[in-house]
């Protein structure tokens, strides 16, 4: 078992380079694949968000100890008014990928896919349980519709599927056509986990899909809004998992913390809707900067639907599989740019040169640096 997470090693190499320019060349380097969003966005949602309160501030708070009609609320609101499924509170998207390994581990899944691109904590979470890991990819065609692919995982007799929704970092959603093939995995007894924690709420896969006790799914709403230490992530699941995962909570995470608290009490208000209205706007802003540049640099392209992360990529410079520290601190000196490339974060081969994007970063500023970047490569 590797005792390094690999991604967060690249991570860190690239953060060196950053320094390196800023401290040798005193040249403030912008990452426009950076988590956080920018202060244009930042002051806006602040401007319009309102903080909900929470009673009993000194006590723990568990996700056992709210009532069915809260958590039917949340499940209304996520599932279009259906109220055929159960879940389970945690603090964060990450906290719920750490609870459903041990589940995978406790309930004995031998072999487990995972396809990418996906976030990179599911794999060093798999492995830290001992568990089997699997890497697969998931078909990209040239009109930037992606299937998963259904054969492999069926004749290498996976056990369950990892699926993330949006594309980790795209705007890509499946299609109708692949929630059947969701379905049949499912119907064929691969138990199939569906990471939605970034998806928009127009587009939730699991809403699309009927009732299954091979299902579960992860929502995190407030970080599709970029809002990331005040938020809270749902496990939806049948009952028998939500028992089992109520307890084990207890052990890995515990209590909930007071902003959980309050973002599930945010998510039930009309305010989250107002803010929701505002983040989209904002990001449609930005893919729109971003559309028209390409329109100019036709080099650079991204596929999907507006959302908090993109992917570009670039069809005249080729794939690469490892960091190339010289090209990218060229990059940073002459560009004064930063971005974390495709391969890091999972993307094959299939999707050619690729990097994130952060459309709640400023919009000016990143279109901007991204004309630089464009023009960089075009000479």
């Amino acid at each position: 078992m590797c005792d390094y997470i690999p991604h967060l090693e690249e991570i860190k190499t690239i953060r060196k380079l950053e320094q390196h320019v800023e401290t040798k060349n005193n040249i403030s380097v912008f990452d426009v694949s950076h988590w956080n969003s920018g202060k244009e966005y930042q002051d806006l949602i602040l401007r319009h968000y309102t903080g909900i309160s929470v009673q009993d501030y000194l006590d723990y708070h568990y996700s056992y100890q709210y009532n069915t009609d809260t958590k039917n609320q949340v499940l209304v609101r996520l599932l279009n008014g259906s109220t055929d499924s159960n879940g389970v509170f945690t603090p964060c998207a990450t906290s719920a990928i750490c609870c459903i390994c041990d589940y995978l581990k406790k309930k004995k899944y031998k072999k487990i896919c995972v396809l990418q691109p996906a976030y990179f904590s599911i794999y060093a979470c798999l492995n830290s349980f001992g568990l089997n890991a699997h890497i697969e990819s998931v078909i990209l065609d040239s009109n930037g519709n992606v299937q998963i692919p259904f054969s492999r995982i069926i004749s290498k007799s996976y056990d369950a599927v990892w699926i993330t929704s949006p594309i980790f970092s795209t705007g890509i959603y499946y299609s109708a056509g692949q929630h059947n093939v969701i379905l049949k995995l499912a119907q064929k007894g691969i138990f199939v986990i569906i990471d939605e924690s970034a998806a928009s709420p127009k587009h939730l896969l699991i809403g699309h899909l009927r009732s299954s006790s091979n299902i579960i799914s992860i929502f995190s709403p407030h970080k599709y809004l970029a809002i990331n230490s005040a938020k809270f992530a749902i496990i939806v699941c049948p009952q028998q998992i939500c028992d089992y995962l109520e307890d084990w909570i207890d052990v890995f995470v515990g209590s909930l913390p007071e902003s959980s608290c309050r973002a599930i009490r945010h998510f039930l208000s009309p305010n989250f809707q107002e803010c929701l209205d505002i983040h989209e706007k904002y990001i449609q802003g930005s893919y729109e900067a971003i559309q028209e540049l390409c329109r100019v640099y036709p080099d650079n392209f991204t596929f999907g639907d507006p959302s908090s992360y993109i992917t570009i990529q670039n069809k005249s410079i080729p794939y690469i599989d490892s960091m190339d520290e010289k090209h990218i601190l060229d990059i940073m000196k002459k560009v004064h740019i930063s971005f974390v490339p495709g391969y890091i974060n999972g993307f094959s081969q299939q999707w050619g040169f690729s990097y994130r994007v952060n459309l709640t970063l400023n919009t000016h500023m990143l279109k901007s640096y991204l004309g630089r970047l464009f023009n960089y490569w075009e000479d």
